[in-house]
């Protein structure tokens, strides 16, 4: 996703820029109506969170009891708003943005990112006191901004549903709905015993199934002609599509239970869960429009897929395709080279993916529109650098055995 994201800038590079791009655009790569390849992405990351959700609660819990290990994961959740919120207040900086929200976004991220600054500054230095002292003001302040981000996103759905804007606040993506989705699993995390795997399986159906009712649904006080295009207007969902998110991993949870317990039983959920996916696929295509030649923002009448709102389909699809490459995957589990670049990159996704956006922010604040006239071989010795460079920072992480948690 970082590779792809890095060399979509080069627009001269053609195709290859736009494997990141997301459906509906037309020169997206989609491997079904208004799913792209890169519309995968996310539910693979939420994937990865709830392989590990379960494991890493219990080891929490052993060590500290369920309120504080409840009020750790809160926090962690938090935190990946939080940095989202960063991430979009340093673009709202960059793009000269002056609404209120904007400007008090770009304040609070201008804080954020000197204290981050001033931390690795003083660690550097060898100062652990005062470097304790801004890293614990520093996560709190996160964690505060995380806070600030799921009000904002809910203010924006109420003032959406009562039909009082059809305007998004825009502060809400990939960190916004990985982290809030995480909020959502979480009581469903805690259960434990006989039933907790069932519960789970439930949970994410039942939410899922509520969340079906208000999207396929229409107010008539709204400015838009159905709920699916009233979701749609806030990246990824907002606060709303939040909760479709939350039944991914809900669902991603019961799944890891089955893996964990035996990988027939996983095998053979999935094996059922690619029925059910089958069929709604084939809902979708027999009721694609008449004369649909594009699947570029196809929509059929039947679930229309449509990652912009978190429909159902594309919430079981995508759960469905995350699950099965992982499957696959899992296959060669017992293959262990000595170079391994996968894993180096795994153990530090979080940091990786702010330091992409670093590096990102940077070029394009220096060199402007260049991304967008740089020649192919020009472009294309850019992107090798920057990746090689990137791969050896993790290679020196994992060597030095850095792993930056929340």
């Amino acid at each position: 996703m970082i590779i792809f994201q890095f060399a979509e800038h080069f627009k001269n590079l053609g195709k290859l820029a736009s494997l990141a791009h997301h459906a509906p655009k037309e020169d997206a790569f989609y491997i079904l109506p208004n799913f792209s390849i890169a519309d995968i992405i996310a539910p693979m990351f939420i994937l990865a969170i709830g392989l590990t959700y379960i494991p890493s609660l219990k080891r929490r819990i052993e060590r500290d009891g369920k309120k504080k290990a409840c009020i750790h994961f809160v926090g962690r959740y938090l935190t990946l708003i939080g940095i989202g919120m960063t991430m979009d207040g340093v673009n709202d900086l960059l793009d000269g943005k002056n609404k209120p929200v904007e400007t008090v976004c770009k304040i609070l991220s201008l804080v954020v990112v000197v204290l981050v600054l001033l931390y690795g500054f003083l660690r550097l230095i060898k100062q652990k006191k005062a470097a304790h002292f801004i890293g614990t003001a520093l996560g709190l302040l996160v964690v505060l901004y995380g806070v600030f981000g799921v009000i904002l996103a809910a203010v924006n759905s109420i003032l959406l549903i009562s039909g009082k804007t059809d305007e998004s606040f825009n502060h809400w993506v990939v960190l916004h709905h990985i982290g809030f989705a995480g909020l959502v699993a979480l009581p469903f995390a805690m259960f434990s015993g006989k039933n907790a795997t069932l519960i789970r399986f439930i949970g994410g159906t039942g939410i899922l199934a509520l969340f079906t009712a208000f999207h396929e649904s229409i107010f008539a006080w709204t400015a838009f002609p159905n709920n699916m295009e009233l979701v749609d207007k806030v990246a990824d969902g907002g606060f709303v599509g939040g909760f479709a998110w939350g039944a991914m991993l809900i669902l991603y949870l019961a799944f890891s239970d089955l893996y964990y317990k035996n990988r027939k039983l996983f095998a053979g959920g999935l094996g059922i869960f690619a029925l059910i996916t089958a069929a709604v696929i084939i809902g979708v295509f027999c009721t694609l429009h008449e004369g649909t030649q594009s699947w570029a923002g196809a929509l059929s009448s039947f679930l229309p897929i449509n990652k912009g709102s978190v429909s159902p389909s594309y919430v079981i699809i995508a759960t469905f395709i995350s699950l099965l490459a992982f499957f696959i995957f899992d296959l060669f589990n017992g293959f262990m080279p000595k170079f391994d670049p996968l894993r180096w990159w795994g153990k530090n996704p979080i940091l990786m993916y702010c330091i992409e956006f670093a590096v990102i922010g940077g070029l394009n604040a220096s060199l402007g529109d260049f991304f967008k006239t740089a020649s192919v071989p020009v472009a294309t010795c850019i992107i090798v650098a920057v990746i090689v460079g990137l791969t050896y920072l993790v290679y020196v992480l994992d060597k030095k055995n850095i792993i930056v948690k929340l």
